[in-house]
C-alpha cells in the first residue's frame, strides 16, 4: 500500500438485527469442538462482498462511486435471507466458512452484475470464477492439519443453528479495508448508493437546480 491507493472493496452491509443472529449462529457453532479453534470474524463488521477491488489509486475514487451510484438508482430494494452454511473451496478442505444466501439470490446476481459492468467501464477486471453471495463466519487457521479441517468440513450441513432474519438490501457501500497488524480489518464507508434513488447532486451542481420561486 501507498499514500496514492486505499484497499478497498465493494459490498452490501448488514443491519444490526442481523450482526445480532449472526453472533448466535457463531456461538451455536463454537459449541462444537472442531470448531473453537476458528478465527471468528466480528459480526458488527459483517458484509457480503460484492467487488474487492484491491489497492485502488485515490484519484479513481469518486468515479467508482458515481459508477455505482448509476447501477443502485437502476435497481429496487430487494429481500435477502441468510441460512446455508457452506465452505471455500469445499468441505472436505475448508479455509473459509460462511452463511449462503438462501433467499434473495436472483436479485443479488443482478446487483453483481451491474457492479462488474460499470466498473469494468473503469477499466477493472471482471471476477473469472461465478458468484456466490455469502458472509463470511470464520476462517481455518492455515496451520490447522488436514484432520482439523476434516472435522470442521463434517459438521457443516449438520448443525442446527439458529435462525438468522431477512433484511432488506438497500444500498451498495464502497468501503476501505485498512489492514493492522495482529489485528482484525478496520473498515471505513466511502460511499453509499441508495438502490432505487438517484444520486445526491454534486456541490457543483447545485447552481444549475431553479429556486422553488421559478416555479411560481
Amino acid at each position: 500500500m501507498s499514500d496514492s491507493t486505499v484497499r478497498a472493496f465493494v459490498a452490501v452491509q448488514i443491519p444490526e438485527e442481523v450482526s445480532e443472529a449472526v453472533w448466535q449462529v457463531q456461538d451455536a457453532l463454537q459449541a462444537h469442538a472442531a470448531m473453537r479453534g476458528l478465527r471468528w470474524v466480528e459480526p458488527d463488521d459483517s458484509h457480503i462482498t460484492l467487488k474487492f477491488l484491491g489497492e485502488t489509486p485515490i484519484p479513481q475514487l469518486p468515479a467508482i462511486v458515481e459508477a455505482l451510484d448509476g447501477v443502485a438508482e437502476r435497481m429496487e430494494p430487494f429481500t435477502v435471507r441468510l441460512g446455508l452454511l457452506g465452505a471455500f473451496p469445499n468441505v472436505n478442505r475448508p479455509n473459509n466458512i460462511w452463511l449462503g444466501v438462501q433467499e434473495g439470490e436472483r436479485p443479488f446476481q443482478r446487483l453483481f452484475n451491474g457492479v462488474e459492468v460499470a466498473l469494468k467501464r473503469l477499466g477493472i477486471k471482471p471476477e473469472r470464477g461465478e458468484f456466490h453471495p455469502h458472509l463470511t463466519l470464520a476462517r481455518v487457521p492455515r496451520s490447522w492439519s488436514a484432520e482439523q479441517q476434516s472435522a470442521v468440513g463434517n459438521l457443516i450441513g449438520v448443525v442446527e443453528l439458529p435462525e438468522v432474519p431477512p433484511f432488506t438490501v438497500s444500498a451498495v457501500a464502497l468501503i476501505r479495508s485498512l489492514l493492522t497488524p495482529g489485528e482484525s480489518p478496520q473498515y471505513m464507508r466511502l460511499g453509499n448508493s441508495i438502490l432505487g434513488q438517484a444520486p445526491p447532486l454534486a456541490e457543483d451542481e447545485w447552481e444549475d437546480v431553479p429556486d422553488d420561486d421559478s416555479f411560481e
